[in-house]
C-alpha cells in the first residue's frame, strides 16, 4: 500500500491523475480509480480527458460504491452467498436501526441491494463474515486471486473519507496483492471516522507533501495550528498575499455584509436560528418527492391493487405525495398530515407503512420557509474554492480555534476545512454566542493569521 497526504490545494487529484497517467498499463489489466461523490470522479475525469482526449479504456473511473458493486459484488458475490442482485436501489431507509434494518433485509429478499449496504456485502466478499464456512473461504481467496490478476492497481482519491468497511475492504486487497494507492488529508475527515488516519500509521511507505497551491499564506499560518508536525503546509510563491477580516455579529448588519461584499462561499458547521444551511426551500425536494412518492406507491398498491389501474395508482400517489409535502413544508406536524390520508383511506394504518411513509414524509420539515439566512454547511463546500469566504464562527468551533481543545476529531477537521477554503480574501464572522466567551482583541487578533487565548 502506498500513501499520499496532502493537504487543502495540494493538488492531490492532479497528482493522482499524473501518477495514473505515467504507468506502463500491461495488456490485458485495468487500472481503477475511485472516489467518493459523483463530482469527484467527473473531475478526475476531466483531468484525463484534457490529457489524452477521452478516458482509455483500461483505466476505469467511478465512485467507490459503484467501483465495488460493478467490479467485486455483482461479478463474484453470488459464487460465496449463493445471491445474484438485479439491482441497486436508492430509495431512503429510516435513520432508525429497527426500521433500517428491516428494509434493507426486504430489499435483500427481491435481489435488490441497497446503497448503503454495498461496502458491507463487498466487505464480506474479500474479507470475512461471521459464520463463514471453509468452503466459502476457500471461494474467497480465488475471488480475489482472479481479480488481482487483471487489476494492475486500485486509485483512491480523497482517502480521509474511507469508513471502516471500506478500510477493511482495501486492506484485504492489499493482502491479495492488488497495488493500493490512497491519496488524501486526514485533517479534512469531516465524517470523523479515523480510518484514513489509522492506515497511514499502519502503511510503511506515506509521502507528504508540504506546498499549498490555494491559500495566502496567513491563511496557512492559521490553519497550520491545526495541523500535526509532518503536515505542516507552505505557501506556493504564486499564491496571492491575502488577508484576513474578522466581524462581529453584534456589530455586523450581517445580511447585508453577504450581499455586498459577494463572497463565492459562505459557511457555517451547524445551522441555528439566524443561519438555515438549507440554500433554498427546494434543495432536496427531487430526493424528497422520489423517496415519499416510492413509499406511498407501495403502501396504496397494498390497498388498492385489486380495483383501481396502475395508471390511477400512480396518480393517487404523485397527488398524496405533493399536498403531503407541501403540507409538511408550511408547517404541519408530518404525524398529523399522514394521518389525514389514512382518514382518507389512501392506504392502511398499519405500523410498517405508518413508519416508512412517515421516515419519507419528515425531511419536508426542514424546508419550513424561515426568516433565517441561508448560507452552506462547511461539509457541502468540502472540496471547492473561491476568492472571497465568509467562515461563521460558532462555539462548537471556536475552541479548537484558540487552542482550548486539541482533540484530532471531527470538530477540528470542519474548522480546517472552513479556514482552507479561500484564494485570496477569508473573512471570519464571530456569532453573538463566540463573543460572550471570547475578547474582542482575542478576535480581531485573528486577522495577523495567529489566535491568542
Amino acid at each position: 500500500m502506498r500513501i499520499e497526504v496532502a493537504g487543502a490545494g495540494a493538488g492531490k487529484t492532479t497528482s493522482m491523475a499524473a501518477r495514473i497517467l505515467s504507468r506502463d498499463i500491461p495488456k490485458g489489466k485495468v487500472v481503477y480509480c475511485v472516489a467518493f461523490t459523483n463530482a469527484a470522479a467527473d473531475n478526475i475525469s476531466g483531468r484525463i480527458e484534457r490529457a489524452c482526449g477521452s478516458v482509455p479504456p483500461n483505466i476505469r473511473i467511478s465512485t467507490i460504491h459503484s467501483f465495488l458493486y460493478t467490479e467485486l459484488i455483482q461479478p463474484y458475490y453470488h459464487l460465496l452467498y449463493g445471491k445474484h442482485y438485479l439491482g441497486v436501489s436508492v430509495v431512503k431507509v429510516s435513520d432508525n436501526l429497527k426500521f433500517h434494518s428491516a428494509r434493507i433485509r426486504e430489499l435483500d429478499d427481491d435481489c435488490l441491494l441497497h446503497q448503503t449496504a454495498i461496502p458491507q456485502r463487498a466487505k464480506w466478499l474479500v474479507d470475512k463474515k461471521t459464520g463463514d464456512t471453509s468452503k466459502i473461504k476457500k471461494v474467497r481467496v480465488s475471488v480475489l486471486r482472479l481479480f488481482a490478476s487483471y487489476c494492475d492497481g486500485l486509485f483512491v482519491d480523497e482517502a480521509q473519507d474511507i469508513a471502516p468497511d471500506v478500510e477493511a475492504i482495501l486492506i484485504a486487497l492489499d493482502h491479495a496483492g492488488v497495488e493500493i494507492n490512497l491519496y488524501g488529508d486526514p485533517k479534512q475527515d469531516v465524517r470523523g471516522f479515523g480510518c484514513f488516519r489509522e492506515l497511514i500509521k499502519s502503511c510503511d511507505s506515506v509521502n507528504y507533501v508540504h506546498e499549498c497551491h490555494r491559500c495566502p499564506a496567513p491563511h496557512i499560518l492559521l490553519s497550520n495550528t491545526l495541523a500535526n508536525d509532518c503536515e505542516q503546509q507552505v505557501a506556493d510563491a504564486a499564491n496571492r498575499p491575502g488577508s484576513i477580516n474578522v466581524y462581529l455579529e453584534t456589530e455586523t448588519d450581517v445580511r447585508n455584509l453577504i450581499e455586498s461584499e459577494d463572497y463565492g462561499l459562505v459557511y457555517i458547521s451547524r445551522k441555528n436560528k439566524r443561519f438555515e444551511t438549507h440554500a433554498s426551500a427546494s434543495q432536496g425536494a427531487d430526493l424528497l418527492f422520489d423517496s415519499l412518492f416510492h413509499e406511498v406507491c407501495l403502501a396504496v398498491i397494498k390497498k388498492h391493487r385489486a380495483e383501481a389501474t396502475d395508471l390511477e395508482i400512480r396518480r393517487a400517489t404523485y397527488y398524496a405525495s405533493k399536498k403531503m409535502i407541501s403540507s409538511v413544508s408550511n408547517g404541519n406536524d408530518p404525524r398529523d398530515v399522514l394521518k389525514a390520508w389514512i382518514g382518507r383511506q389512501l392506504f392502511d394504518d398499519d405500523k410498517k407503512t405508518y413508519a416508512r411513509v412517515l421516515n419519507a414524509l419528515q425531511p419536508a420539515a426542514e424546508l419550513v420557509n424561515t426568516s433565517a439566512i441561508h448560507v452552506s454547511s462547511i461539509e457541502a463546500v468540502k472540496g471547492l474554492e473561491s476568492e472571497r469566504c465568509l467562515f461563521i464562527l460558532t462555539s462548537d468551533l471556536a475552541p479548537y480555534l484558540f487552542g482550548q481543545k486539541t482533540q484530532d476529531n471531527k470538530m477540528k477537521h470542519l474548522l480546517y476545512v472552513a479556514l482552507t477554503r479561500s484564494l485570496d480574501n477569508l473573512s471570519i464572522l464571530a456569532t453573538e454566542e463566540v463573543e460572550r466567551v471570547y475578547s474582542r482583541d482575542a478576535l480581531k487578533h485573528l486577522e495577523q493569521g495567529r489566535p491568542i487565548a
